[in-house]
């Protein structure tokens, strides 16, 4: 997969639930061309308890996975990790292909090979998909560990 340094960032708890491979389908309003490596950054809205609750709850039951590991805590203003942007659906062709997917956006991103980095950087994050900074990039990527670790 290529990776050219392109980010996504994202409200907590999602972000983090996607680094960590609990999410797989990022929806969104708006259509990518871009595939590869998408890093994923947390942006600097806490989420609230009965929000990271809630949404917790959401994943046992569309995962079918009562015992689910979810974090126990969810950093904010922070590069978090990386997926593999592997395809971007619009809704019809999402449905056919993942009738019981999560994500009724007109778009849907579709993510593979989740790694989260080891030590989080600090990062302000912009809208839609945008270029990492060239040092953060660099060094982000010598800080990736797998989600099976």
């Amino acid at each position: 997969m290529s990776d050219d340094g392109h980010c996504l960032s994202m409200h907590q708890p999602w972000a983090l639930l996607l680094v960590k491979g609990i999410k797989i389908h990022e929806g969104r309003s708006w259509y990518t061309p871009i595939r590869g490596r998408l890093w994923i950054a947390a942006t600097a809205k806490s989420p609230s308890p009965q929000e990271t609750v809630d949404v917790e709850q959401q994943y046992r039951y569309l995962l079918n996975d009562q015992k689910i590991s979810f974090p126990t805590h969810y950093p904010v203003a922070c590069l978090l990790g990386c997926v593999d942007l592997v395809d971007c659906l619009p809704q019809d062709e999402y449905r056919k292909k993942f009738p019981d997917g999560e994500s009724i956006s007109p778009y849907v991103f579709i993510c593979e090979n989740p790694q989260e980095l080891v030590v989080k950087f600090p990062i302000k994050g912009k809208h839609k998909i945008y270029k990492l900074e060239g040092h953060i990039h660099q060094a982000a990527k010598k800080g990736l560990r797998s989600s099976s670790d």
